[in-house]
């Protein structure tokens, strides 16, 4: 892994509720793009926004590695650096609906370079424009974007002032295939000069871009490693099982398929079952095995909830 951009260390943060969402993340990241997978609920949000120091941390240590030193979270001199080597992209992203794209991004980068001269941030807003596809409705009101765009806008934002380490947070939920495959090739470009967290839900995304992933559930963070330790994983304890056939016990559902004569059950067991047949895990599958190793059938319902919704945004295409 190249020299590491960002060290977390015991993350905790408790709500005021008492609602634990975070219970001691260890994570450090280098160059390239990581994926973050997990169900809703598992502490994404709450993660990234405590990355960029939007929310604080009950516990724990963040330090973020700038050109010549660590920065620590937790010194108020420090922060508005950090600031600046960050680039969000959140979920629920909207720009100022009256403003043109191309006049979102000078307004941006106004705000993030002030001492910029003008005539570099319109340079920078047209490149970025011309690299998320925007070039030709650069003059229209972002307000009037389609969910595709605006989500390639918000990209554009993320990228105004170069930082180091880009945060996305469910980037492509909602969009259609071809929208999605487009923002996923945007994201990787990016990841070729900058450090990259693709938080998501969908692990098609993940699948497509990313050499290590993470897996966070429950607030804490199960897996670490590359997609193909995760399939490792989940080798020789998935099967095929006839739909009718038993359970045997302490096996669990993690899904049905077709199958030449109606359906079958995909089912996750340490031993072979009786009429059961060997299933080569895709990713998807790993990632459903070891959810329900970790919350059983909550977990699964999480997953078929995501897969639901990833199924809908394609049939809306």
């Amino acid at each position: 892994m190249s020299a590491p951009v960002l060290r977390v260390r015991n993350l905790r943060k408790t709500h005021s509720d008492g609602t634990e969402a975070l219970r001691g993340i260890d994570l450090e990241l280098g160059g390239g793009m990581y994926g973050l997978l997990g169900p809703n609920g598992a502490g994404k949000t709450t993660l990234l926004s405590i990355l960029v120091l939007a929310l604080e941390p009950t516990a724990g240590e963040l330090l973020y590695r700038s050109p010549d030193r660590d920065l620590d979270a937790s010194r108020l001199a420090d922060r508005s650096t950090i600031r600046a080597l960050l680039g969000y992209l959140p979920q629920d992203f909207r720009p100022l609906a009256l403003l043109s794209g191309r006049e979102y991004l000078e307004h941006c980068a106004s705000l993030r370079q002030p001492s910029e001269p003008r005539s570099a941030r319109r340079a920078r807003a047209s490149d970025l424009l011309r690299s998320v596809g925007l070039e030709g409705a650069a003059e229209r009101p972002a307000g009037k974007y389609s969910g595709g765009m605006m989500r390639r806008l918000g990209l554009a934002q993320a990228l105004i002032h170069r930082p180091r380490l880009l945060i996305v947070d469910e980037p492509t939920a909602g969009l259609d295939p071809e929208e999605r495959m487009r923002f996923r090739n945007l994201v990787a470009e990016v990841a070729e000069h900058t450090s990259v967290i693709l938080s998501t839900h969908i692990v098609e995304d993940v699948e497509a871009t990313c050499p290590r992933l993470g897996v966070l559930w429950n607030g804490r963070l199960h897996f670490d490693g590359s997609p193909a330790d995760l399939l490792r994983r989940a080798t020789g304890k998935l099967w095929r099982l006839p739909e009718q056939a038993p359970l045997p016990p302490g096996a669990e559902t993690l899904g049905m398929r077709a199958a030449v004569l109606g359906h079958e059950r995909l089912v996750r067991a340490e031993q072979a079952p009786e009429r059961g047949t060997a299933h080569t895990p895709h990713l998807e599958d790993a990632y459903a095995a070891l959810l329900s190793e970790l919350g059983g059938a909550a977990a699964i319902h999480s997953i078929l909830e995501a897969t639901s919704d990833a199924s809908v945004a394609s049939s809306s295409a």
